[in-house]
């Protein structure tokens, strides 16, 4: 996944969960890099079919996953 923040920098890697921190919701990349949707101007995926089974879909996004909060 290739994320375009506003102000022209870009972060890419494997998208990894998505979640709340303080309310503000968040992507995590690679395990450990977060970042703010309020800071995203665009987002591209350059595949989801290469993920293994139990990757897909990120922690967070399963239909059937519980509430965590």
């Amino acid at each position: 996944m290739e994320v375009a923040l506003f102000g022209g920098e870009y972060q890419e890697g494997t998208l990894t969960a998505y979640c709340y921190v303080d309310d503000v919701a968040h992507i995590e990349l690679n395990g450990h890099i977060l970042v703010p949707l309020q800071n995203i101007a665009s987002l591209h995926c350059t595949s989801r079919c290469d993920a293994p089974a139990d990757h897909w879909p990120p922690r967070g996004l399963g239909e059937d996953e519980p509430d965590e909060s």
